[in-house]
């Protein structure tokens, strides 16, 4: 009886929708990565481009994906929780006014980044930078509107947009990239964005009926974007260090990282995010249980499988046209290396999502106090480790490890402060 309850359960069935969509998407995303690997390998214009678009990617993981759903997916869900229906008159207003802001930041840092690796007389990356600001903006608020359709438990049609985006993206890349190399990468990445947009977003114009959704800055909270994106920003930081040097290091630890990161979304990334809108209308132990035990099977299968196949698994997935036995060598070994601190991030993001379900006024504190203590792990780390002379692979792998490890500690804090708060 209790194994038919969980079976029709509504949380079962949103699981398997965003299970079977992300499924889908990271093969498409494993098909665009054999076609970046086929062009252009471990070339030193994908690696510069790899550093070049850090700035774009961090400010996309700050402002979207975990972060902009850990800060406005409990406050929404509460929202459709009271109302049927909502006005979004002054969310459109508000995410154009800050997509602005985004572009202006980002184009900014990038420029300063292209005149940092001398590449100011090439073309491509100035064209490539804008392309990637423009990316950002509209990522931003397609997100916001995205997390709507979550918060109102609408998962299947989130599961289509987001499959529409990595479609479009994956069909334009090949034809793209071979006509304008990185810039080809970038704008076909632009176009699957506008593409979810036009077909999921722009319908939501003519929803000004019923009480007014407002956002705005102070729904932002900078602790809580920290922490409900902390994985993403460890791996970023983790990509410049490892490409700090100018070296194409940094494109062995992408390759990897493209790996490891489709069981982080595909089933950390979705659990969480179901776990995070369960907790956010009623405490639920058993789930929390649930998804742990989970994170740990996955997790214990996925070093297994990568310590008997590394190599086998990415000799299969690249190795063809540009990329070589030697970057197989090279990109498997970091694929291994990185497995155990992803097996940590898969943890501590489900360990997190309880404490984020919480009133930010009541918690903000706490919040900062973590934020604190993350980063100065993450900085003090980066700093020396950059300092020495260890090659650029084992300063990402110091960087990564030192950062999980206390990102999963200040997890399992979390928790514990959430227990408190609930009694």
């Amino acid at each position: 009886m209790r194994l038919k309850n969980i079976l029709d359960s509504q949380s079962l069935k949103d699981f398997s929708s965003l299970f079977l969509a992300n499924i889908f998407q990271k093969l498409l995303g494993l098909i665009r990565e054999l076609i970046i690997a086929f062009f252009l390998g471990s070339s030193i214009l994908y690696a510069n481009f790899l550093l070049l678009s850090v700035v774009s990617d961090l400010f996309s993981q700050m402002t979207a994906g975990n972060a902009l759903k850990a800060n406005l997916l409990p406050k929404l869900t509460k929202f459709y929780d009271k109302f049927e229906d909502g006005s979004l008159k002054q969310v459109f207003s508000f995410s154009r006014k800050t997509s602005g802001y985004l572009f202006v930041m980002s184009q900014i840092i990038q420029t300063a980044i292209i005149f940092h690796l001398n590449l100011e007389s090439n073309f491509l990356f100035f064209a490539a930078s804008l392309v990637l600001s423009l990316s950002l903006c509209f990522n931003f608020s397609t997100t916001i509107f995205l997390t709507i359709i979550q918060a109102r438990g609408k998962f299947l049609k989130y599961s289509y947009a987001s499959i529409t985006n990595s479609l479009v993206f994956t069909v334009l890349v090949y034809p793209l990239i071979g006509l304008a190399s990185i810039l080809g990468l970038a704008l076909s990445r632009l176009a699957g964005i506008l593409s979810m947009s036009y077909a999921f977003v722009k319908p939501m114009k003519n929803k000004n009926n019923g009480v007014e959704i407002e956002l705005n800055r102070s729904d932002f909270n900078f602790p809580t974007l920290i922490l409900g994106n902390f994985a993403n920003i460890i791996i970023i930081s983790s990509r410049c260090v490892a490409g700090a040097d100018g070296s194409n290091s940094i494109t062995f630890f992408m390759y990897a990282v493209v790996i490891l990161n489709t069981l982080l979304t595909a089933v950390i990334g979705n659990v969480s995010t179901i776990l995070l809108r369960k907790v956010s209308l009623i405490k639920n132990t058993r789930l929390m249980v649930y998804s742990l035990i989970l994170s740990l099977l996955t997790g214990v299968l996925m070093i297994l499988g990568i310590y008997f196949f590394s190599y086998e698994i990415i000799e299969v997935v690249y190795f063809r046209g540009a990329f070589s036995l030697t970057d197989v060598a090279d990109t498997s070994a970091y694929l291994y290396e990185l497995s155990f601190s992803f097996f940590l991030l898969f943890l501590a993001t489900i360990l997190f999502q309880p404490f984020l379900s919480l009133p930010i006024l009541t918690t903000n504190s706490i919040r900062l106090k973590i934020v604190y203590v993350f980063f100065g792990v993450l900085f003090l780390s980066c700093a020396i480790i950059v300092s020495t002379d260890l090659p650029p692979k084992e300063k990402a792998l110091v960087v990564m490890y030192c950062s999980s490890l206390s990102a999963f500690c200040l997890a399992v804090y979390s928790y514990v402060k959430y227990l408190k708060h609930e009694k």
